[in-house]
C-alpha cells in the first residue's frame, strides 16, 4: 500500500463491516468511511478541488475530519490541518503563508473562516454528496505526491508549514506500528487533536495501517476516563498535562481503565513526580515516552514501558526503525557519555521541508540531520536525557540555567501541581530566573519556603531570583506549553 488513503480503502476491503471510527455522534465502519469518503472527493472535485490543491482543514476531533482529509487524499490533494485554537487572524496567516486555495470547516468554526471566500462547511457538503458514486476513485497518486503540510506549533513565531509526502509518513506509520505492537484489534483512544503531528500521523495513521478501532474526541480529562472506560480502549496518546489533570479526577476509582494495555506520550517532559501520580491513578505501569519532532514526522526515540522503572526522564537509548539519532558537540563531533549536545534526527520520515521557506529548511537541514534544537546527554548505559530546549536556555551572567532541571525539583514538592521555569530580561545580568507555579488545591507556600527547599538539591545560581503564582499555565492545543506567554505571567 503506498498511499494514506489508500490504507483505508484496504482497509474497507479487508475489514468491510468492522465499527472502525467512534464519535459523540456516529459509529462507521470501514467500508461506511471510505463510502462517504469516496461521494465528499466527488462532490469536492466538481467544485474545483484537484491534485496538489492546497485545501486547509478547521474541525473538531469527530467523523467531519475524517470526511475532509481521506476525501481530500483520494482526489491527490494536500489536507493542511490547522489548530482550531487560533485566532481568526492567526489563521489568515498561516492559510495566506501557505497559499491554501480553500478550507473545509467544521460549523462550529464557521465565524474564524468568514474572510475566506473559497470555503466548504463540511457537514453540508456531507449531506449534498449523498447521490455521489460511492466506489474508489482510483486517481494516479503516488508515494513521492504530497499528502499533507501540517504547521509547526508557532511557540517562536508565525508556524510553519511542513511538507510530506505520502511514503514518508508510511515509513512512520509502519515504524509506530512495529515499536507500538499495534494490532487490528486494538481500539484506540484519539483525544489529541488530530490537526497536531503526532496524534495524526503516529497514533492515527500507525494503527489505522493495521487495521484498528478508533474512538474520537476532544480531550477534557472526564472524556478520557469515561471512553476508556465505556468501549474499553486499548492504547491512547496525550500530552503529560492530560494524563496529569484526569488523573487528579475526583471520582476516577468509578471508571474502569483496566483495558489499557498501554499510554504514551510527548509534546514535553513528564516530571518523575508526575509519573508516578499518574501511574499510581491509572493503575497502570505501562507507559512510553515518545520523542520526536514535526519536522521529522513526527519521528525519533521511544522509552518502554519496562524501561520506565529504572529511566524515567530518559527519551530512550535506541531510535525508532526508520531512524538515526545522534548527539553533537559545537564542532559535530559525537559527545562523551555525560556531555550536553544537540540531538540530530536522519531517517525515512523526514519532511521535505517547509512551504516555500527555503533558507529556513536550510537552517535545520544539513546533509540529511535533522538540527532538533534540544540539548541533551546520554548515560553511561547510552540512554538519552534531554536537558532542554536550545532556545529555552537562561544564560544569567554568562552561566547556562537548564529549566528543566529545577522544573523536575518543583514538581517534587507537596504543594505544588505545576511549574515552568523561564529567563526574564534583567538590567545587570541580562536575563534572571523566574518561576511560574500552579499550586494544589488548598495548598498554599511561601516565595521562601520554595527557595528553600531548592537550595536542598540546586546549586544557589539556579534558585529562581522571581516567582510569580498562577491559577493555571498556558498550553497550546497539542499540550506544549506557551512559555512566551509564562514570561508575562
Amino acid at each position: 500500500m503506498d498511499t494514506i488513503h489508500g490504507l483505508l480503502e484496504r482497509n474497507a476491503e479487508i475489514y468491510p463491516d468492522k465499527e472502525a471510527f467512534i464519535t459523540k455522534t456516529d459509529r462507521l465502519t470501514y467500508a461506511a468511511m471510505n463510502q462517504r469518503t469516496n461521494q465528499i472527493a466527488r462532490f469536492l472535485s466538481g467544485r474545483g478541488v484537484a491534485k496538489e490543491s492546497r485545501i486547509a482543514i478547521a474541525a473538531k476531533n469527530d467523523q467531519y475530519f475524517l470526511y475532509a482529509f481521506f476525501s481530500l487524499l483520494k482526489l491527490g490533494a494536500i489536507p493542511m490541518p490547522i489548530n482550531n485554537k487560533l485566532t481568526q487572524g492567526e489563521i489568515h496567516t498561516i492559510l495566506q503563508n501557505a497559499e491554501a486555495d480553500g478550507i473545509l470547516y467544521d460549523a462550529d468554526f464557521a465565524e474564524k473562516v468568514e474572510s475566506f471566500s473559497i470555503k466548504w462547511r463540511i457537514q453540508e457538503i456531507d449531506q449534498e454528496s449523498r447521490e455521489y458514486q460511492k466506489h474508489n476513485l482510483n486517481l494516479l497518486i503516488g508515494p513521492q505526491d504530497t499528502c499533507e503540510i501540517l504547521f509547526t506549533s508557532g511557540t517562536t513565531g508565525v508556524p510553519k508549514g511542513v511538507v510530506f509526502t505520502h511514503e514518508r509518513i508510511l515509513a512512520l506509520a509502519y515504524a509506530m506500528a512495529v515499536e507500538l505492537e499495534f494490532t487490528s484489534d486494538d481500539r484506540i483512544l484519539t483525544i489529541m487533536p488530530l490537526s497536531h503531528s503526532a496524534p495524526l500521523n503516529c497514533f492515527f495513521i500507525g494503527p489505522l495501517y493495521m487495521g484498528a478501532s478508533f474512538i474520537i474526541d476532544d480531550f477534557t480529562p472526564k472524556a478520557l476516563l469515561k471512553w476508556v472506560s465505556d468501549e474499553k480502549t486499548t492504547f491512547t496518546f496525550a500530552a503529560p498535562v492530560a494524563y496529569l489533570l484526569a488523573s487528579k479526577e475526583k471520582n476516577i476509582s468509578e471508571y474502569d481503565l483496566s483495558s489499557m494495555r498501554s499510554f504514551a506520550y510527548g509534546g514535553s517532559a513528564m516530571p518523575l513526580a508526575t509519573y508516578e501520580s499518574v501511574a499510581e491513578a491509572f493503575q497502570n505501569q505501562n507507559f512510553y515516552q515518545v520523542y520526536g519532532l514535526t519536522e521529522a514526522g513526527p519521528n525519533g526515540c521511544l522509552l518502554r514501558p519496562h524501561e520506565h522503572l529504572e529511566k524515567r526522564g530518559s527519551i530512550g537509548k535506541n531510535p525508532v526503525i526508520n531512524m538515526e539519532m545522534k548527539i553533537i558537540r559545537k564542532d559535530g563531533a559525537e559527545t562523551d557519555a555525560g556531555e550536553y549536545g544537540e540531538i540530530l534526527l536522519r531517517g525515512s520520515s523526514l519532511m521535505i521541508g517547509y512551504y516555500n521557506q527555503p533558507a529556513a529548511t536550510e537552517e535545520v537541514v544539513k546533509d540529511g540531520w535533522l538540527y532538533t534544537g534540544d540539548i541533551a546527554y546520554k548515560d553511561p548505559d547510552g540512554y538519552i536525557y534531554i536537558v532542554d530546549r536550545k532556545k529555552d536556555v537562561i544564560i544569567p551572567g554568562g552561566i547556562n540555567v537548564y529549566p528543566r532541571e529545577i522544573e523536575e525539583v518543583l514538581a517534587r514538592h507537596p504543594a505544588i501541581h505545576q511549574a515552568c521555569v523561564v529567563g526574564v530580561p534583567h538590567a545587570d545580568w541580562g536575563e534572571t530566573v523566574k518561576a511560574v507555579i500552579v499550586l494544589n488545591e488548598g495548598k498554599t507556600v511561601t516565595e521562601e519556603e520554595v527557595k528553600w527547599y531548592l537550595s536542598e538539591s540546586l546549586a544557589e545560581f539556579k534558585i529562581p531570583r522571581l516567582f510569580s503564582f498562577v491559577k493555571e499555565l498556558p498550553y497550546s492545543a497539542s499540550g506544549k506549553l506557551l512559555k512566551q506567554k509564562v514570561k508575562e505571567m
